[in-house]
């Protein structure tokens, strides 16, 4: 069981109108203090798990490639209100922390994945400051996947 909660928002600064956090969790230290991997569970669109939610885990290489795609498009990403509606609001700032990253850096962290700096509207920004939100709402669309058998 991991240690820290999986909550992905770290700070909101409402001054500068930005939610500041993990839109991709990686890794999770758990009890023992090791990084291990990381299942959200998302809800699939379509195929045999369509409209069911299924253990996902965003791996740092994947994290990692999909950082360098979005922000070599040389546009900032839009993001929208929990999966819901109209995009709104813009990714200001996305870091890759992985692993290796990490220890390059001399960071100590509880979790790895993809940091960011989320500029919603300001209807937006009051759930995350009042705590209604979260978490983020970052489009994106799985390339490849890879089924496991949990052993029950």
């Amino acid at each position: 069981m991991a240690t820290v909660s999986t909550s992905q928002i770290l700070k909101v600064d409402t001054s500068h109108g930005l939610v500041f956090g993990f839109a991709i969790v990686s890794k999770l230290r758990n009890d023992a203090g090791e990084l291990e991997d990381y299942y959200d569970l998302n809800v699939d669109h379509a195929g045999e798990h369509a409209g069911k939610r299924v253990p996902e885990n965003i791996t740092e290489d994947a994290m990692f490639k999909a950082a360098v795609d979005a922000a070599s498009s040389g546009v900032q990403m839009a993001g929208n209100d929990m999966h819901a509606g109209d995009d709104t609001g813009t990714y200001y700032f996305m870091f890759p922390l992985t692993e290796d990253i990490a220890k390059a850096l001399e960071i100590e962290t509880k979790r790895t994945g993809l940091l960011v700096a989320y500029k919603p509207e300001p209807e937006v920004l009051a759930k995350f400051a009042d705590g209604t939100y979260t978490g983020f709402s970052m489009e994106g669309a799985r390339v490849t996947f890879e089924e496991h058998d949990d052993g029950n």
